[in-house]
């Protein structure tokens, strides 16, 4: 139940998605919208030219909730010779409250190290030795290979982005404050 897998085409389309950790999808459903969040390591993969697996850390902040992931993604060729990108990934945070570690504890120190950094930053020595020992617990050696990268932010929508730094630049206005300017110039005037 802590699994999530997708199988997406460029330019972004999921062809074939397992949720049983309930990720959020980078966009609602399977329909593409127009601002997904392109620190996701599978549309990051369907970008790249190399064809070797890649893992990744991520911290996933959607509203409040704070998750904890890591997935290796890969590119392939499906039947037709079309490339696509398979990922396979793990929510951490089950597998750490196990071994006797507070997941939001460690989450809160890798989101840290993130945003201190632009929105990806290297994962603190406490972090990496839990995340370490539990790829070894569940034998899964692409946690091991993904904390010693740089761990990332991620969202299900761009337009929404959590890190402290926006990944699209500046913080697009929300629609409260556009409608509170509104209800100040009909009020005054």
């Amino acid at each position: 139940p802590h699994w999530h897998y997708f199988d997406a085409y460029p330019p972004g389309n999921f062809r074939a998605v397992y949720r049983g950790n309930g990720i959020p999808l980078p966009w609602g459903n399977m329909s593409m919208i127009s601002d997904p969040c392109q620190h996701w390591a599978v549309f990051r993969m369907l970008h790249s030219r190399s064809n070797k697996p890649s893992s990744q850390i991520s911290v996933l902040r959607a509203g409040d909730d704070k998750r904890l992931y890591c997935c290796q993604s890969i590119r392939s060729r499906d039947a037709a010779d079309n490339r696509h990108v398979l990922c396979a990934g793990v929510d951490l945070a089950p597998a750490l409250e196990s071994q006797g570690f507070d997941p939001a504890a460690t989450i809160d120190m890798i989101e840290s190290s993130c945003n201190a950094n632009g929105g990806s930053g290297p994962i603190p020595a406490e972090a990496r030795r839990q995340l370490d020992s539990v790829g070894r617990i569940l034998n899964i050696g692409w946690i091991a290979d993904g904390a010693q990268r740089e761990a990332t932010i991620i969202c299900p929508r761009s337009s929404a982005c959590p890190r402290d730094k926006h990944c699209l630049g500046k913080r697009p206005r929300t629609i409260k404050p556009q409608i509170d300017e509104i209800r100040a110039s009909v009020l005054s005037g």
